[in-house]
This record gives C-alpha cells, sequence and structure tokens, in this order.
C-alpha cells in the first residue's frame, strides 16, 4: 500500500508543478547561447510566438541586452486563427528595439493559403523596420548575411518524412560567399540539407517546442517525423540553435520546459 501511496504523491505532485507551469507560461526565461562566428553581433531569437502577447517584462528584457538585430525563425502567427493582431503588436513593439528579420515557419505558411487576404493585409501593416524574409536574404552587416528559408508546407505533415532536394525549392540563391552566412530555418529536421545547400555558419530553428514535456535523461517527450533523430531544443553542433519556443497554441503543455527568448552572442 505503500508504494501506491507514494505513486498517488508523485502524481499529484507533477500536476501541481504542471498547473504552476502552465499559468507561469506567460513569463519567459532568457536562455544564453554563445557561437564562434567573430562577426561581434547580439542577436534576439524568437520562434513560435503564435499570436500570442509578448509582455513588458519580456520587451524589458530585451531592451536590457541591447541587441544589435532581432530574428524571429517562424510560427509568430497561428493558422487556427484568423485573427493577427497580437503578432502584430508585438513585432511593432521589437521594431522599436532593433532591426527585425522575419522569416516563415509552417503556420504562416498555412496562413497565406487558408487566408491571403488577410496575410497580404498583415504584410502590408509590418512596420518598417522588420524585413519579411520569405526565400530572401538581407544584410545585417558587411560580414553577415541573414536568409530565411520558406520550405514547402508538406515536409510539415505529421507521421511523414520527406527528403528536401533542391527541386522543392522555390528560388535560386545568391547568397554572398565573403559574408557569414546565418539561415532562419523553421524546421530543425533538415539540419543536413541546410549544411549541404547552404554551408551557413549559424542555423536558427524552433518548430518542436522542446519537444513539449520534457523527462530527465529522456529529453522531449513529442518526437518529430524522424524520431530519436531530433532537435528539439539546445545548441547543436556549435553551430546550430533550435528554440523552445516563446509561446503555444493548442496544448498549452510545457512540463520542465519553460516558454524562451534566446539571446545570442555571435
Amino acid at each position: 500500500m505503500k508504494i501506491v501511496y507514494i505513486i498517488g504523491i508523485v502524481i499529484v505532485l507533477c500536476l501541481i508543478f504542471a498547473a504552476y507551469e502552465y499559468f507561469e507560461l506567460r513569463v519567459r526565461k532568457a536562455v544564453y547561447y554563445s557561437l564562434k562566428t567573430d562577426l561581434n553581433l547580439k542577436a534576439i531569437l524568437i520562434t513560435d510566438l503564435h499570436n500570442n502577447k509578448l509582455y513588458k517584462r519580456d520587451l524589458d528584457l530585451i531592451v536590457r541586452e541591447k541587441p544589435d538585430c532581432i530574428l524571429l525563425a517562424g510560427d509568430m502567427l497561428t493558422s487556427a486563427d484568423e485573427d493577427y493582431a497580437s503578432a502584430l503588436n508585438s513585432i511593432k513593439e521589437l521594431s522599436q528595439i532593433s532591426k527585425v528579420c522575419f522569416s516563415l515557419g509552417n503556420h504562416e505558411l498555412r496562413y497565406r493559403e487558408y487566408y491571403p487576404d488577410k496575410w497580404k493585409e498583415f504584410v502590408s501593416l509590418l512596420p518598417a523596420n522588420c524585413i519579411l524574409l520569405d526565400d530572401e536574404h538581407v544584410s545585417l552587416n558587411d560580414k553577415a548575411e541573414v536568409f530565411g528559408l520558406s520550405l514547402n508546407t508538406s515536409f510539415y505533415k505529421r507521421g511523414k518524412v520527406y527528403s528536401v532536394t533542391e527541386e522543392d525549392l522555390s528560388k535560386v540563391y545568391d547568397v554572398p560567399k565573403d559574408k557569414k552566412l546565418i539561415l532562419l530555418a523553421h524546421d530543425p529536421d533538415h539540419h543536413e540539407f541546410y549544411e549541404e545547400k547552404f554551408h551557413p555558419d549559424v542555423i536558427l530553428s524552433g518548430h518542436l517546442h522542446g519537444g513539449f514535456a520534457r523527462l530527465p535523461f529522456i529529453g522531449g517527450v513529442v518526437f518529430s517525423n524522424y524520431g530519436i533523430r531530433h532537435r528539439d531544443r539546445g545548441l547543436y553542433d556549435g553551430k546550430h540553435v533550435v528554440s523552445a519556443g516563446a509561446g503555444e497554441h493548442v496544448l498549452p503543455l510545457r512540463f520542465f520546459n519553460r516558454c524562451e527568448i534566446i539571446v545570442l552572442k555571435l
């Protein structure tokens, strides 16, 4: 009977902790990574906000870091919600702090497909200091270039694994060869392809929400299409940063896995 009581107590404590994390979702933690690129840049990385708002404490955190740029690696919107107001307001607030580079995730791609008129409206309302990178690139300075990669939505279907080929890419890329390349690529699963095609110095991804719930020695319990090969949160190969995301949608499940804003030293 003692074992039953102990198991019951553990379950109750886990539920209490899960409830605590649920109500603390709005408090995003800062996560720091230092990459050896010699660019002498500080950047803020935000992914997977999913049309949630950034709070004053989030914006104050970013202001204190004095970033040279803010990089949004997809899913600022959610395709299940036609209203884009919270995402747009957050982007406007970020653009008042620093230059913003915004690449597309699976939700922006689907939003554009589901609500084409609303998407055009959303894009037209983006602040001048926010650069939308839809298979495009822009210079950060004379040493660094940022490329925002838009994958086909078929690569995001659940339960299927796709091999990305050059034929699947929509444009010819002309990234300057004499610059360090920062690649915004929302889905971390295709990192081998990113390396082969782009030879990036930095890859920034999100999408998997850190595996949603995380367990000791196991990591994220929700796997990607690649199963145990997935990269769900952290720094890989010294150059690939995968964010656990700044927001949630559908299931607010973040057990041992707080929402985050990433501070990058490049």
